[in-house]
Formats: structure tokens, sequence, C-alpha cells
């Protein structure tokens, strides 16, 4: 191939080139005449970067050619393509008076590039020998050395200008007992005709210190085969052996505690086990872990458990290890075996593997569930008693309750852990204190058990009472509890029935006060604590006035709503320190403690009065009564609550008789007037044996129209010896207090029946008595047998016997009072209503009861005459009672104004001193004996009814 040539005159242009050049160039002929070698030699760059800021050599050489072709090397730019590394040859030229250069060129930019190409590979490998610490060695057989470069120098422990080592100096590095089998090694390798190169490696001594090295070389031979030198690379491995050595150790003891590990191991390469211990076969029923060695997992793993299997396997290959999880597998007899295992990823001999440890949990599982059948029927038995347990973990303070009792609370299954403060929210905040005390007891080892009753919020927002018991089932090392667990019972229905108990035991059923039994505990208390503390005290015994009149003229339920609004009045005028108590009737307690000044007393006292006083609306009915109240200060009256009880009653009755409506404190006085009603009482009770103090008087009841006895009334009188006489409004009361009312009734009774029969027996006339009987004694009568009825029953005649009974025993309308009531009148007995008027006075129970005499009393007969009013009053008792059949006797008839006035309103009979005092017996006989009795007789002492 020819070579670029071209033709340049002096001015630096071309005359000609021939087609090589051209090509070089990339430009056509016309396009190389026109071509600036100046701008072709400096790209248009304002210096030659070959010329180093000095004139340019080419331009030198073609401006000034020499007599000798002159060469260099430089860089052009071609036309259209890249700059091109060029030798350039100049030749003077002159020929037919033209001069000029003749340029030759070469293109040398293959080779530059092949040579930078070498320079970068050798730059290249210096730098990743250096980096590597890989060092060079030479031995040559010619002149028996080792030639080592500097690396491989400091490898060795050689100073770096030791380049050249003879070979023993060589043999000296190599421990003795290494060098025979490395020079083997070594003369096999040279011996070696196959042109292959050959590594090894081998221990050295290295300042003392033995180091292992690699070595890779090939032989060099001469043209005729004949071994001339070995030539390669060294290594220092000492690092890489070390570790070798620790991972040869580590899996020595990997496969030592493998094999006494407790746990199952299996490795897995690929799909197959490579490594068993003896307890994984033990588990599989396999005798020895040979037989698992080789064996696919998946003829191990019960089938429904491998896409499992494979998930676990992807995900420690992803993640390195996967959770602990439970699966199945098949042991050597086929039985199914569960495990608990957990799988890693590890290096088994080189190659990524898989180990899985394994315990058998066959057994476990077996025990959880018979555990969780026990715990199906432990919480079935919770649900069905109402009960629940709990456990408390004190280092977290976290309550666990489980049960029945737990969805009453409103703990459902997702919230059945719970912190410790949010318990206490729902234990009732008067009750807190006392759980907190009694669980400290307990954790401080003041009690070997918990045990509280206190009250929690249900799910309803309504307080249940439960009752906790629990023990500490956990210490820390110090011996400090750390968990305790119990039970919960719902025990609101027995709290709701000891309540009733108590409430029964201890509260008046009608008003909620406290009744006689707990009122006495809180005034011993209460005086133990003023004997104490040095206070005084007060007790206030309340009676309600005329509460027993209302009670018989509206009856019990009128009555009762009287004494709820009079507890809630009195309760309003006191402390709530201070106790109010009913101690049964119409009878009230009021406790007032911590007094600092006595004229408090008076002032609560005025309160209650005026408070009392007040109208009463009881449904349609609006009445007003009043309050006798009676005082007694604690220690002043005195010492001991009955006794202090015994004085506020006497000031109480003291009250009552001094006009009601008042209060009155005890005096020695009174003290002396509660003794004499004592004495009284004792004395009558001794009446009722003796035969000479209670007789009976009669007092006749005769026709207005012509003055013949057709009746008398029955009335008591008692003589005592050193008493004398004793009136009947004294003593009548205390017998109703002391529940003689019934003896002495039934005595009367029979007293007037025997009479009657004798003045039958003698006169041969008939003589209806009349017999009081008050609601207390009828009431007594209602529990008793009947006493009239025995008599009539024993053939006395019914016709001689009346009944009278005031308006308030008709107002009970019980079916017991119907039923007796009707006995009677079948019996032929005739009832009357006494003290007509004075009551409720309704014309109801006149018809619904058969009532044969109405009684007008005496407080409309004394003025008959003289007052319209109580005239008009007594004509129409007359008229309905006439229209109701009944017929009338007028009580009270003192004067012959009186009479005559009765007789005027129809008045069919009449009773009084007009007529007759009551007398004795044998007086009354002698009356029975007269055919009329005068118009008027001589008035004695006033005499009273029995009641």
């Amino acid at each position: 191939m020819e070579a670029p040539i071209a033709l340049i005159n002096p001015e630096g242009r071309g005359e000609y080139a021939n087609p090589a050049l051209l090509h070089l160039l990339d430009c056509s002929a016309a396009e190389f005449a026109s071509i600036d070698f100046h701008h072709l030699v400096h790209f248009d760059a304002p210096e030659c970067p070959l010329c180093q800021g000095q004139p340019c050599k080419l331009e030198k050489m073609l401006q000034h050619p020499g007599a000798h072709p002159q060469q260099l090397e430089t860089v052009i730019c071609r036309h259209r393509k890249g700059p091109v590394i060029v030798r350039c040859r100049v030749s003077r030229l002159s020929a037919g008076g033209r001069r000029g250069s003749m340029l030759e060129l070469t293109d040398l930019t293959r080779e530059r590039q092949q040579v930078i190409a070498r320079q970068r590979d050798e730059l290249g490998y210096r730098f990743a020998a250096q980096s590597a610490r890989i060092g060079s060695w030479l031995r040559d057989f010619r002149t028996d050395t080792v030639s080592v470069c500097a690396i491989a120098a400091d490898i060795l422990g050689l100073p770096a200008e030791r380049a050249v080592l003879s070979s023993q100096e060589w043999r000296n590095l190599i421990p003795p007992d290494d060098l025979p089998e490395l020079e083997a090694l070594i003369l096999k390798d040279a011996a070696d005709q196959s042109g292959n190169a050959f590594a090894f490696e081998h221990r050295i001594m290295r300042g003392g210190e033995i180091r292992w090295v690699a070595s890779h070389g090939e032989a060099v031979r001469d043209g005729e085969g004949s071994l001339i030198s070995m030539v390669g690379m060294t290594l220092d491995i000492s690092d890489r052996k070390k570790v070798e050595e620790a991972l040869r150790a580590s899996e020595s003891r990997y496969r030592m505690l493998a094999e006494m590990s407790p746990a199952g191991l299996l490795v897995l390469v690929g799909e197959r086990f490579v490594y068993a211990n003896q307890q994984a076969a033990a588990i599989l029923g396999m005798a020895a872990p040979a037989q698992l060695v080789g064996k696919r997992w998946q003829t191990v793993v019960h089938e429904p458990h491998h896409d499992r299997v494979r998930q676990r396997f992807d995900e420690v290959a992803a993640h390195g290890r996967t959770p602990v999880a439970e699966l199945e597998m098949v042991g050597s007899g086929g039985g199914l075996v569960w495990i608990h295992s957990s799988t890693a990823r590890i290096t088994w001999e080189g190659q990524d593997a898989i180990q899985i440890v394994m315990r058998d949990v066959t057994e476990e599982r077996r025990l959880q569930e018979q555990l969780r059948i026990l715990n199906e029927r432990f919480n079935f038995a919770l649900e069905s008693i109402g009960e629940a347990v709990w456990d408390w973990d004190i280092d977290h303070h976290r309550y666990t309750l489980v049960g029945g009792l737990k969805r009453l609370l409103g703990w459902d299954d997702e919230r059945s852990n719970r912190p410790e403060a949010e318990w206490y929210t729902i234990i009732h905040p008067d009750d807190i204190h006392r759980v907190y005390k009694s669980l400290q007891a307990c954790i401080d080892g003041e009690t070997p058990t918990y045990q509280c009753e206190f009250r929690m919020r249900a799910q309803d927002d309504a307080w249940r009472w439960v009752l906790s018991r629990g023990v500490i089932v956990s210490r820390d090392g110090d011996g400090q509890p750390t968990a305790m667990t119990g039970t919960l019972t719902d025990i609101t229905l027995r709290k709701e029935a000891d309540e009733l108990t108590w409430r029964h035991a201890n509260l008046d059923a009608l008003t909620g006060l406290p009744n006689r039994r707990l009122y006495q505990e809180r005034l011993n208390h209460e005086i133990y604590k003023a004997q104490r503390s040095a206070r005084p005290l007060a007790l206030l015994f309340i009676d309600l006035d005329r509460f027993k009149q209302v009670n018989d003229w509206l009856g019990h339920g009128a009555g009762d709503q009287l004494l709820m609004e009079a507890a809630h009045r009195i309760c309003s005028a006191v402390r709530k320190s201070d106790t109010v108590a009913r101690l049964g009737g119409d009878e009230f307690n009021v406790l007032l403690v911590d007094m600092d000044n006595p004229a408090h007393v008076e002032g609560v006292c005025q309160k209650i009065l005026d408070s009392l006083a007040a109208p009463f609306v009881l449904g349609e009915d609006t009445v007003q009564i009043s309050g006798s109240i009676g005082v007694a200060i604690y220690p002043d009256d005195a010492g001991t609550p009955e006794e202090l009880m015994r004085k506020a009653d006497q000031a109480m009755y003291a009250a009552k008789q001094s006009g009601k409506q008042q209060f009155t404190y005890f005096t020695r006085a009174l003290d002396e007037s509660a003794h004499r009603r004592l004495q009284i009482t004792t004395e009558l009770r001794r009446a009722l044996d003796a035969d000479d103090q209670l007789k009976v008087y009669f007092q006749p009841i005769v026709r207005l129209d012509d003055g013949g006895i057709r009746k008398a009334e029955a009335l008591l009188r008692w003589h005592h010896p050193w008493l004398g006489e004793v009136e009947p409004s004294i003593f009548i009361p205390l017998a109703e207090e002391a529940g003689l009312i019934g003896a002495i009734g039934d005595w009367v009774l029979e007293q007037a029946v025997e009479h009657s029969r004798l003045w039958q027996s003698r006169n041969g006339t008939q003589i209806q008595i009349s017999i009081n009987q008050s609601p207390t004694q009828f009431a007594v009568r209602r529990a008793r047998t009947d006493r009239v009825m025995e008599i009539v029953a024993k053939g006395h005649a019914a016709g001689n016997i009346a009944i009278e009974i005031t308006e308030g025993v008709l107002l009970d309308d019980s079916p017991e009072l119907k039923e007796r009531l009707l006995h009677y009148r079948d019996a032929g007995i005739q009832v009357s209503i006494d003290d007509f008027g004075t009551g409720y006075s309704s014309m109801a129970y006149l018809k619904k009861f058969d009532i044969d005499y109405l009684k007008i009393d005496q407080s409309f007969v004394r003025d008959i005459h003289t007052n319209a009013v109580n005239r008009t009053i007594a004509e129409t008792i007359i008229v309905m009672a006439h229209k109701l059949g009944m017929e009338v006797i007028a009580e009270g008839i003192e004067t012959e104004e009186q009479r005559a006035c009765l007789v005027a309103a129809g008045c069919d009979y009449g009773q009084g001193f007009l007529f007759a005092p009551p007398v004795p017996a044998h007086a009354f006989e002698l009356l029975l004996q007269n055919a009329a009795l005068p118009t008027a007789v001589p008035i004695p002492l006033r005499a009273t009814k029995m009641h």
C-alpha cells in the first residue's frame, strides 16, 4: 500500500496529494488545495499542544526543509473525522525553479492506542497488585536464585533491598517439617510438560511467626523444552487460614452441641437434609440420624403443611430467619408428630443451608387441649355461678378478668385486660380506700389473704356489690409480691337481703327511721362519746296530739300518711348528725348531740312544734294536729340511756297534760308523777285479782216519752284501799298502755251479764246492758276469742247485751270488723255508736254497717236549749238516724229544758243525771223496782264512763 504523500509550497499550502493522503485526511483534491497546514496542525487553537508555546516544529520543517529528511510525530486534524496521530517525514524539494517540501505521513493511531492500552493494563495490574498485596517472584534454575518484588519481599518479611535470594535462603524461609513436601510438589509441577499453571499453599516463617501464603505460577522453558525458570505470584492468606480454622472449630463445636442438644436439629441444603442429630431422629421415631440424611424434606413434613413450609423457606432466604411456628411431621411409622420449629439461614461446608431447630410438642398440645376443655368447663362454671377470676400484674399495673361477671361489668373479651387505673374507675368512690387498704395489708404481709366487699359500676351504670378474695402467687428475688390472683363474686342479692334484714331489724317499716333497737344502740354510743368529750346531749320524746282521732276518723291509711309526713317534718328540723327515731305508734324520739349551747334545744323543739302545727293534707282531707315534747338532758337529768328515756317520757306526759302543743323539760316533780302512774298501773294489776276494789256501776237509759228504764250502761269504778277513789280518766288510759284493757273489759262484761241475769230472775225485767269497747279494746278482742259471743253461746239472751263502740272502730273497714259486726247482728246483739258527732260522723259507714243506736254526745246536749246550732245538729242526727232505721240516745241530760228539747226533736232515749247517776248494782236494782224515775234527782259527784 502506498504511503500518503503531499507536496507543500513555502506558504504552507498543498500543491499535490496522492490518494492515500487524501484518504487519511478524509478530503478531496480540491479541498486539499485549500487547506492551510497551520490550521491543520493547530486545530484552530492559539497554541500547539505539542510545541508547548514554542514555534511549531512541523511548520519550521516545512518552511525550512533541511538537506536531509527530518521526521517527528504529531497530531493533525482531519477534515471531517477526528484527530489522527502521524509520523511526519519532511524532505526538501527543488525542481524546475520551484521550491517546497515533500511531506510523507505514516498513521500511528492504532499503534499508539495499543501502547496506551498496554500501559493502562500494566498500571491497573500494578494498582491491583499493590491493593491486593499480591507479590511476584521468579525462580531461575540457571542461577539457582529466587527474585521477588517489593510486595513479595514484605510478605516474606524481607527488607525491600533483598530482591534476590539464593535457593538456600529461600528454603530457610520454609518450616523444616513442610520443606520436603513443598519441594516435591515444586519438582512435580516443574516436570509437568503440559504448560498448565500450578497453584499451592504453604507455610513460611516470618520473623518467628508462622504465616500462610498461596502461590500461583507456571514453568518457563527454552526452545528445546528445557526448564529455565518458574514465574508466579504469591499472596498472604494467613487471615483466611485463621478464619477457616475458626470455621472448622465452629463447625466442630456446632456438631458437638447439636449432638448434645435436647432439641432436634436438621440442616437442609437444597431440598435434602445433610445433617440430623440424634434428638431429631428420636422425635420422628427413627433409630439413627442416618435415616434422615439424604431425605427430601417433603417426605417428613405432613402434606397439608407443604405450602406453609415453602413460604417459611422463602422468608429465611429473604430475612435470614423466621418466627417460631408449629407444624405436623410424619414419623417413621406414619404417625403424625407436632413440632415447635424455628428456621435460620446458615453456611454448611461452604454452602447456603437452612438450619431447623425443632421440639416435640405433641404431648404439650394434648395437654393444652385438655387444659382448653378444662378452661371451658371452668368458664362455664364461672358463668353459671356469676363469678369471675382476676389476675393482678403488680409490676406492670394491669388487671385481667375472666368469667361471667366481667360481662355484667362491661368487660368484653377484647378489653378483659385493663390498666390498674381503669380498674379503680369502676369502684364506688366511697369504697376505694377500703379496697386499697385491704390489698395493701395483704401485700405487706399483715394478712395471709385478701378479702374485701365493695361496689362496682355495672354495664347499666348500676352499682353491684362484689366479694373479692385473692392471694399472692408470685414474688421477686427480694420477696416483694409481683402478682396476685383471686375471685370476684356478685353478692348484690345477698347484700340486698342483708340490707332488707338489717332494715327490718333496725328501721321502722313505715317511716324508714331508726326503730327502738337501732335508736338504743345510737343512744348508748352517743352517751359514751358524751362521757369522753364532756359535752351534753338532749333526748326529745315527741307524741302527736290527736293522732288517734285522725286515725280513727280517717282510717289507718290516712294515719300512716300522717306519720310519714310528720317524720319528714321532724327530720327537717334537726341536723344530719342528730338522730330521729320512731319507737312505735305516734311516738318519736330525737337525739341532739354535740350541743354547745342549751338554747339549741329550745330552738329545735320550737321548730318541730311549728312544723307539726301546720296543716296535713291527707288525700282529699286536711287535718291539723300538734305535738307534745318532753326533754331530758344528759348528764344533768340522767346518767344511763334507760333512765334518760324514762325521764324524757315523763316530761312528754307532763307536756301533754299541760295543754299540748308545747315542750317541757324534765323536773323532779315529773319524776314523782311518773312514779305515781307506775304505782297506779301496778295496783291496777293487783286490783284485777282482788274482790273488793273494782266495781261495776250502772246508769239507767230511759224512754224520754214515758221515763221507763229500758237500758243501762255499765261503768267501771275503782276504790283503792290507800289510793282512794281513782278516776276512770286516770286508770283507763293506763290500762290501755299496760295492755290490761282486754282483761278488764272481760271482767266488766261478766259482771254486767251476771247482774242482768240476777235482776231478771228477781224482778222478771229484761234490761239491756250497754258495754263500752274502745278501738284499743276492740282490736284486742279481734286478736282474741270474742268473750261476748262466748257468753251468748252459753245461753244468755243476746237482746240483753248492747256493744258501744266509737266511730273510729268503723273507720277500720276491715273484713274482720265486718265479720264480727255481722256475727253480733246474727246473734241478736245490738250495736251502738257512742259520742256520735264528735268524730268523723260519716253517713257512709252508717249505711255499710248494721247499727242500731246513735248516742248524741253530751257536748251537743249541754246547751241544746240555748244554742241554735247545737240544737240543729241534734235534730239533724235524730232525723237522719230515724231515716236509716236507728234509734237515738242522748247523753248528759241534766235539766228538764234539755229533755224537753230532745223530746220535741223526737229523740228516743235519754241518759244523764236528770234521771240518775251511775249507781252500784244494788242501787240500780232498787231503781228497777220503781215504775218510773223522777224527772229530776240530786246530782252527786260527776261519774265518768269507763272509756
